[in-house]
This record gives C-alpha cells, structure tokens and sequence, in this order.
C-alpha cells in the first residue's frame, strides 16, 4: 500500500505529459519577452514606462504596475507560509496535503515581490545601497525596512521548506540513485535517517515564529509604506494595517485554492486532496472577503463622511469618477459574487462544486490585484500640493514586465514539482 500512496505522490517526478512541455514552453516565451521589454528599460531609462512625477509638464503617477504587482505577490507570500505554519502548529492533519502547496507558493512569490521592486527602481545596481549603507541613514526609508522585510522572510520561508523536505529527499535520492544524485546529495549536507525527532521540533519553532511575525509583516511594515504618508491623500489612517493583513491572508487562501485545484487535477491526486479541504478553505476564504468587504466600507465611509477635500477627490474617482468602473466591477464581480457563493456551499454541502471553488478563488486573486491598483495609482494622481491631476497609461513595457513576473513564478512552481516532491511523502502515504 505504501509503494502505491509514494508511487501517486511521485508522479510528477516519474513521468512527464506532452501538456507540460506545452505550458513550460508558453511560460518561457512570455518570460522571453519579459526579459526583452526589461532590457529596454534598463537601457532607455523608466522614460519608457507611464510612471511620472507630480509637476511634470507630464504629471502622473510615480509608482504604477510594478508597486501594484509588488504588494499583490507580498500578500500571497505572507499568508502562504502561514497556512502551512497553521496547519503544522495546530496539528490540522487533514490539511497537510496542502501544506508544502502554501511553502513553495511563499517561497516563489516573495522572491516576484523583491523582483518588483528591484524593476521598479530604474536602475537595478543601486539596490546594492541597501547593503553598503545599511547602517547609516538607510533605516529611516520605509523601502530600507521593506527589504529587509522581504530577505527576512525569504531566509525564514526557504529554511522552513528545506528541512521540512530532507526526509523525503533522502528518500529520492535512495529511489533514484543514478538520476537525481547530483540534485539531491548537496541538499542533504549531513544528513541523518535519525534526525527526524529534531527536525520536527525545529520546524514547529519556526511555525511558531512565522506566524506572528505574518502578522507583523502583513499588517505592518509593508501597510506603513502607504498609511503613515500623511501628505498622500487615500494612504494616510491607521486601517492600512489591518486591511493589508486581511487582503493578505484573502489573497494566500484564494492561491492556495487555485494551485492545489490545478496540482489535483493535473496529477489525479483526488484521494490525495479531498474535496472537503477545497470546500472548508473555500468558507474561511468567504470571511475573510467579508472583513475585506468592511474595510472597504469603512475607509469609503470615513473619507466621504468628514474627509478632507484631497481624500474627498480620491474617492470620487474611485466611486464616480475614471475608476469607477474598474473599482465597481472588482468590488461586485470579484469580490461579492464570490463569496456570496463560498458562504452557500459552506452551509449547504450539496452547493459545493470544486470548479465553483475554484473559479471563485481566481475572480479573487485577480480583483486582489486589481485592488492594489487602485490603492497605488488614484491616490498619486491626486496630489494635495497645487499641481494638476495627473494621468497614468502603463506602457507595453510595464505589462510586459507584469505578465512576464507571473509566468515567471508560474514556471519556477512548475519546476519545482518537477524535481521535488510538493506533497510530503510521509503524509501522503500515512493518509
């Protein structure tokens, strides 16, 4: 029985499809051309994206889609690892299918987040400043904090993944002597069949450690970067940090949902990943929407009840104004439809369909994105000093670079089931 639950587990690693290469193939193409649309920048200069600065005969926005997509993979990562961190802590065996899913999704993303950032830049080298001078007056940027944020997490998310994974390494590199040894024997660096007792502990501290500091990170330190900028009308209140918090645990469930969805169905692993995990995280997806939901109420309340004149602007644009039909489509479309169908098939088991789920998770994820959009860009345009509103149109640069980071970090998760195992061995044949 066990040959059997390691031979499901291991098929990604044992056999591959015609589909793979096809997708592998697509993603590399777009990751091409992303590649090509960045040297362009980095040779011509940010000229020839839409980002500008206030006052310019110009006047726009000076961050744009890389900051949009930047705090979307921020929000993914944060939550990701804590679902697996939740689940080790509270011992929620019936979940652990989707543990190592949530590990590599944190890992993959928080790495497109520090790629963002370093694009969004101009010039890349000066992201060598941040190391030189980090002692000095860096510390009182909010970037400075942000990138140490991004390299704590990054450090901490990877260890956890890495000694969570030696045993089933091990257990390759025995399975497949001749073809992975190159791949697996630097990983297991002193490797011991007896260390499991200790490895176990040290990856419930890590758990322990990881979770708070989600929500310190989640619902501090990045949300900072908008909410303590008092001269920026839209970003100033103490809500960024609970609303970040909230939007990155929505936006970790929702990419958890879909990717397990697609590992499921890609490799059959249905006995594997029951359908009562997709439709108990599909109801704890449902509630978080709704505080998401709140919060929006609440900011739009505040502002337009006793708002300054600037706030006022920002929400007329988002309610009434250019943005309204982007904001009412992510708000309607994306956000209350979905969950107003999460919550029936969580109190109506015979409502729930994995392809509903799985389709409400993405109308998600993707109106998440939308949201930072629409929390980055309207609120630049109207500045409080006397200058014009600005207008913004993101260049065929700036897309590149967005569609290109996504397959990017689609193609590394690919690459990852492919030479590792993305669901624990040990689990998968106790299950």
């Amino acid at each position: 029985m066990k040959a059997k639950h390691d031979e499901i587990a291991l098929r990604p690693l044992t056999g591959t499809s015609q589909s793979f290469y096809l997708v592998a193939a697509v993603l590399l193409a777009i990751v091409g051309w992303f590649i090509y649309a960045y040297l362009v920048q980095v040779r011509t200069g940010l000229v020839v994206t839409g980002q500008r600065d206030m006052g310019m005969p110009l006047a726009g926005a000076p961050w744009g889609l890389y900051i949009s997509n930047f705090v979307w993979f921020v929000g993914i990562a944060h939550g990701g690892i804590a679902v697996s961190a939740i689940i080790r802590v509270l011992k929620l065996e019936r979940y652990h299918s989707i543990g190592r899913i949530a590990e590599v999704l944190t890992v993959v993303t928080i790495m497109m987040a520090g790629l963002n950032i370093i694009i969004d830049l101009g010039r890349p080298d000066r992201i060598l400043n941040m190391v030189l001078y980090f002692g000095s007056r860096v510390w009182q940027s909010p970037l400075a904090w942000d990138f140490t944020v991004i390299s704590l997490y990054l450090t901490l998310s990877t260890t956890y993944l890495y000694i969570t994974m030696r045993e089933d390494l091990a257990g390759l590199r025995d399975k497949f002597p001749g073809r992975w040894k190159w791949l697996y024997k630097p990983l297991l660096f002193r490797y011991r069949p007896d260390e499991k007792p200790k490895v176990d502990q040290i990856a419930w501290w890590l758990a322990v450690t990881i979770v708070p500091m989600m929500v310190a990170l989640s619902g501090g330190v990045i949300p900072w970067l908008f909410g303590l900028q008092g001269s920026q009308a839209g970003w100033f209140g103490a809500v960024q940090g609970p609303y970040f918090l909230t939007a990155a645990l929505t936006s970790a469930i929702a990419g958890v949902i879909v990717v397990a969805t697609l590992v499921r169905r890609g490799y059959g692993w249905h006995t594997r990943i029951k359908d009562e995990v997709f439709r108990h995280a599909g109801a704890l997806l449902a509630i978080l929407v709704t505080f998401y939901i709140w919060f929006i109420f609440q900011e739009q309340l505040t502002i337009r009840f006793a708002g300054p004149i600037p706030e006022f602007r920002v929400s007329e644009a988002l309610l009434t104004g250019r943005f309204a039909p982007i904001f009412w489509t992510m708000l309607v479309g994306g956000l209350i439809l979905p969950m107003v169908y999460l919550f029936v098939q969580a109190v109506r088991p015979r409502a729930y369909r994995g392809g509903a789920v799985f389709i409400s998770a993405a109308l998600i994820i993707v109106a998440l994105w939308v949201k930072r959009f629409l929390i980055v860009v309207p609120s630049l345009l109207y500045p409080r000093l006397p200058y014009a509103v600005g207008t913004y149109s993101p260049t065929w640069v700036e897309w590149s670079v967005v569609a290109g980071t996504i397959a990017l970090a689609i193609f590394l998760y690919l690459l990852f089931i492919k030479l590792f195992p993305i669901m624990e061995l040990r689990r998968s044949s106790d299950a």
